[in-house]
């Protein structure tokens, strides 16, 4: 094949990969997996300047930090979000096939590093890898750029040829295979497959100096002085280490030997990985035609095991399906990363294979019915991972729960739309970390690019934030089904509120709300039908504060809703629902809470109420850091009520603390507007509520 048409095919062949790793890339996947999430915290981490060789981000799991050095340079440079996490791994899916290509045609020539070249840029698994924030996506560019290393190091070409050792090529080799670590524990099998290759070099007696030594002596010194802090990491702690991982996902029985060593090898070819984030859900890595290819190319490989250039292949192979299988019983993606560029070898040593099979047959001109055969498959190739991945995969359910499709359409949404307004979200279980160790409220801006936007997030079960006191904003449901948990009181609120249309959500997640006048008519609401009160002094008396009422350190309590003491109340039964608002007067604590308590009072004839709780609620559902001046919030405090509440009168009373209820210190003060703000206790009276006993269970 001339230079022309080769560069032709390889640049036709770039092309198409771009295309399929590139269209789309910010809404395909939809948003972030747990695992991209657990890498895009030691890159925000990395960026801030704490470096280490291992982050725990998992219970008793750790992930090594290699990757997030290159993530958190690149994201400085291009920003965060969907695009700027994912542009590392993209850039890294291109050099990886320019990687493959260059091995290939060394050891095997041009036909070879074609077929290989075609088979991952149109290959699925190769896909979802180059759109994946994680370090598996940039292993097989380290195992590639690793091996090119070795065979120049040993001077390994389709024949090995004898050459005196460089001391760049085998200082490269040890950087590499020293670091090798630091990416994935997969990675550890670098240096095991080094040395064994060594080692086939020198059983198979190939042409190497006797320098060959000294210079082997040499790039092992290196490499071990390279991993030191990796090894110090290691065992400082070794339960909290990636080798660790190794130890405990081992076969726990023969039977677990056998279906791991099946689905390792059946994960290539005929059952793939399960997991939506990796994979379309249990899809081989190739399809029947190329898998064909595939399984004659082993055949040579494995005849031809002497040659070193076939047997590195072999080793390469044998390393990842051994790693597979050894993990989990079940086909495991993300432990035969090592595997790939073999697997990707493959089908072109098989096609190969087969045009010298046809051509000792006797077929005339045997090159055109293997090109014929590659040809359809490359097109068949084409249409399958087309619809494999922009439909099947893109709409399967796995794949949207996932990447939290949701979250992902709300950053796009808000990243593209032009409108100002700000954005109050509600997001049910609000501070609930995931696997990752983060929360909704903090997976949101990890998605989004733009900057400046104003959000406020809410557990709207419980609280729910009225932006610049109910002025114009968007009202955000991370999930649609989050509204139907909303008490009464505050979906009261979104009564009038008119949804927005987004792409990828469904018709009511993004509503347009504007209640500024009924905040403004609420206040005159509750001057008149929510009196509140300084706490009794010693004679009993009560003295009303007019509302708003200022506390300390810029919370201002503007009033509740009255039907907590609207009736009386039963012990063992439904709870006190207090609906309480507040308005935000500058910066807040970030520790800030409510609290609602039920205080008893001494006797019959004391109305100064003692003031251990018998009922309580200590809570707040906003992120009190995001709010800002003028902001309202409402918070929701159940009161559950024992079985064992004595009957009686009962006092409710309301205020604010930081960090811990328990701490009366804690307790922001109340301050008298009309006494210069001098404060006036810690907590206000709302009024009494009358317990009855429970009734009496049936005879």
């Amino acid at each position: 094949m001339n230079h022309r048409r080769e560069l032709v095919l390889v640049t036709c062949f770039l092309l198409l990969a771009a295309v399929f790793r590139l269209w789309d890339l910010t809404r395909l996947p939809p948003g972030f997996s747990e695992a991209e999430l657990a890498y895009i915290r030691i890159t925000e981490t990395m960026r801030q300047g704490d470096v280490a060789v291992y982050y725990q981000v998992e219970e008793h799991k750790v992930r090594a930090g290699m990757y997030g050095v290159g993530s958190a340079l690149v994201t400085e440079l291009v920003g965060d979000g969907l695009l700027g996490f994912r542009l590392f791994p993209l850039w890294t899916s291109l050099i990886t096939l320019a990687l493959l290509y260059r091995l290939a045609r060394h050891l095997f020539g041009v036909p070879v590093a074609l077929i290989a070249l075609g088979a991952m840029s149109l290959n699925l698994r190769a896909i979802i890898l180059a759109r994946s924030a994680t370090s598996e996506s940039l292993v097989p560019a380290y195992v590639l750029l690793a091996l090119l290393c070795l065979i120049n190091a040993f001077n390994v070409r389709e024949e090995m040829r004898f050459r005196t050792p460089t001391t760049l090529s085998f200082a490269l080799m040890a950087l590499l295979f020293g670091g090798s670590g630091y990416l994935h524990y997969t990675g550890l099998l670098l240096g095991p497959i080094a040395a064994i290759f060594f080692g086939h070099l020198l059983i198979t007696h190939q042409p190497l100096s006797r320098r060959m030594w000294s210079a082997w002596t040499f790039a092992i010194a290196l490499a071990t002085i390279v991993a030191i802090p990796y090894l110090i990491s290691t065992f400082r702690d070794i339960a909290l280490s990636e080798p660790y991982t190794l130890w405990i996902e081992r076969p726990r029985s023969l039977t677990d030997v056998v279906n791991g060593i099946l689905s390792a090898i059946g994960g290539v070819i005929w059952q793939g990985d399960a997991r939506a984030s990796y994979n379309l859900p249990e899809s081989a890595v190739f399809g029947p035609a190329t898998t064909i290819l595939l399984l004659i190319g082993t055949g040579r490989v494995i005849r031809c095991w002497r040659e070193p250039r076939y047997a590195l292949v072999l080793l390469v192979l044998l390393a990842g399906l051994i790693t597979d299988a050894w993990v989990e019983p079940e086909s495991t993606f993300s432990a035969h990363l090592v595997a790939l560029p073999a697997v990707y070898l493959l089908p072109g040593i098989g096609a190969v294979e087969l045009w010298r099979i046809l051509r000792g047959r006797g077929v005339a001109q045997a090159w055109q019915p293997v090109t014929v055969i590659l040809v359809l498959i490359l097109i068949a190739n084409l249409v399958a991972t087309r619809d494999h991945l922009f439909n099947d995969w893109k709409h399967d359910p796995q794949t949207q729960t996932a990447y939290h499709a949701r979250l992902g359409a709300l950053a796009a949404y808000l990243d593209r739309t032009p409108d100002g307004l700000p954005v109050s979200m509600c997001a049910a279980r609000l501070v609930e970390p995931d696997s990752a160790g983060l929360s909704p409220f903090q997976i949101l801006p990890l998605m989004m690019h733009r900057e400046g936007l104003q959000i406020r997030h809410s557990d709207c079960r419980g609280g729910l934030v009225l932006i610049n006191a109910g002025a114009p904003m968007r009202f955000a449901f991370a999930q649609l089904n989050d509204r139907d948990e909303m008490p009464p009181e505050l979906a009261e609120w979104l009564s009038d509120a008119v949804p927005i249309p987004v792409e990828g959500l469904p018709e009511g997640s993004v509503l347009r709300l504007d209640v500024e006048q009924r905040v403004r008519d609420s206040g005159g609401y509750w001057s008149t039908f929510s009196p509140a009160f300084f706490m009794p002094d010693q004679n009993g008396s009560e003295e009303q504060v007019p509302l708003p009422v200022a506390l300390e350190n810029n919370l201002t309590f503007a009033g509740y809703d009255p039907r907590a003491l609207s009736a009386a109340r039963t012990a063992g039964a439904d709870p006190i629902v207090l609906v309480s608002y507040w308005r935000v007067d500058g910066r807040l604590p970030d520790d800030l809470g409510i609290f609602a308590h039920l205080l008893a009072y001494p006797d019959n004839e004391s109305r100064v109420p003692l003031l251990e709780p018998w009922a309580e609620a200590n809570s707040l559902d906003v992120i009190p850091n995001e709010l800002q001046n003028r902001d309202f919030f409402a918070q929701v405090s159940y009161i559950w009520l024992s079985d064992s509440l004595a009957p009686g009168q009962y006092a409710l009373t309301v205020g604010a603390y930081t960090n811990e209820v328990a701490i009366l210190d804690n307790h922001l003060e109340i301050l008298d507007v009309a006494n210069d703000s001098q404060p006036h206790g810690e907590r206000l009276l709302l009024g009494d509520v009358t317990v009855n006993p429970p009734p009496e269970p049936p005879k």
